[in-house]
């Protein structure tokens, strides 16, 4: 794949195409959180006309960003595609408006697939196998058992051996299962989601996974409630399945009801529905922790390619570049960020930490928030004692 420009909307869109092999403008909107997933599965579910009144930022600055996005996306090696958005679950089968602006519409109603995939669905394109095969997945997508029943036997019918029967049926079971009502079952059905499931999804449905998998991880996630975190065992616990299924609010009250003190892995799970719930200053309060709590949790979660706040990854980019010493590791993040990023520390209170690097974050929250010209001196005094390499990029961050 070719490479698009460098920056948080181009990194998001690569990504799409990587994992997906196709760019989806609302699979943008969600990932970036310029919009709520509850907000878009009312939508897809009937219950909102369009999106424009639950776009963060509004239709027309929504246009403008996917204007850049689908630049960025026509970079690279891509096929447009206009695609009919339908409804879900009670809504399954109608097809959907996406905005009342024409152009923000269009470009919602506007895909980019990589073209190797493009060219080799073209082989097989106008096949009644084909037709009876998208049929099919428009049944799926609505997650409309019975109706996807059918068009499997119709499937079935012109190609017995085609490649998607064995996965389309698995998802049919899935679809058909009831609810599981204890940890136990939960467990057992998260056995099931990872083992059956999401493969079958991911190889049938691609980018319309999420939506078809979603309400089945939220039963999970309702399930193991009950369950204690079990380090051996992370993904036991509830607020793993409530954020694969999307659900932030529950998964941050789950966190938040967690035994003290929370395990490091916790509190990042706890900062990406913080910020998913648009609390970034919450969010970075759990990042920082982690930090200091468990630092390998938070270099591994900031180096993957979905961590979801740019301007922190953007920083932990400048702290790798940065030939200091002491080197800044995620223990010495938090204070960095603090000098390089400002805008935290108004939101942000002194942690009261006794290490070195806690030290150091609440004397650079302290002279972010300014001061005496005496508590300045002596802080910057202090942060020269502690780490000289921070204060030189305080210092000369005074005077750009």
């Amino acid at each position: 794949m070719a490479r698009a420009r460098r920056g948080p909307d181009a990194a998001v869109v690569q990504r799409l195409l990587s994992t997906q092999r196709v760019y989806s403008p609302l699979e943008w909107l969600l990932e970036t959180n310029n919009l709520g997933y509850e907000d878009y599965r009312a939508w897809r579910r009937g219950e909102k006309t369009t999106l424009d009144d639950v776009l963060v930022h509004g239709a027309g600055r929504t246009r403008t960003l996917l204007k850049d996005a689908t630049d960025c996306a026509r970079a690279l090696d891509v096929t447009p595609e206009t695609v009919v958005l339908y409804g879900t679950d009670e809504n399954a089968g109608t097809e959907l408006m996406a905005s009342r602006d024409r152009q923000l519409d269009q470009l919602l109603h506007t895909e980019f697939r990589l073209t190797e995939d493009r060219r080799q669905r073209d082989i097989f394109f106008d096949t009644p196998a084909t037709a009876a095969f998208n049929d099919l997945v428009e049944a799926l997508s609505g997650r409309d058992a019975v109706a996807a029943s059918k068009r499997l036997e119709a499937l079935a019918a012109v190609d017995v051996h085609h490649w998607a029967i064995a996965d389309a049926a698995t998802l049919i079971e899935a679809l058909s299962s009831p609810p599981p009502n204890s940890a136990a079952q939960g467990r057992e059905r998260l056995d099931m989601m990872e083992r059956r499931w999401q493969p079958a999804a991911s190889a049938v449905l691609h980018a319309r996974a999420r939506d078809f998998l979603t309400p089945l991880w939220r039963d999970i996630g309702t399930a193991l409630e009950s369950a204690a975190f079990d380090p051996a065992s992370p993904h036991h616990h509830a607020s793993w399945a409530h954020l694969q299924g999307h659900d932030w609010q529950n998964a941050k009250r789950v966190l938040e009801a967690a035994p003290a003190p929370i395990h490091p892995l916790l509190l990042g799970w706890l900062a990406e529905a913080e910020w998913r719930l648009r609390d970034r200053a919450a969010a970075a309060r759990c990042w920082f922790a982690q930090c200091w709590r468990g630092p390998d949790h938070f270099q591994a979660a900031i180096e993957s390619p979905r961590f979801p706040d740019a301007g922190l990854k953007s920083a932990w980019g400048r702290a790798q570049d940065a030939d200091l010493e002491p080197p800044i590791d995620a223990p010495w993040f938090p204070a960095w960020t603090i000098v390089v990023e400002r805008g935290f520390a108004k939101a942000l209170a002194p942690c009261g930490g006794k290490t070195a690097p806690e030290r150091t974050f609440d004397i650079a929250l302290a002279l972010a928030r300014g001061g005496t010209d005496r508590q300045n001196m002596r802080n910057r005094k202090s942060l020269q004692q502690l780490h000289p390499g921070i204060l030189q990029h305080y210092l000369d961050s005074m005077e750009q």
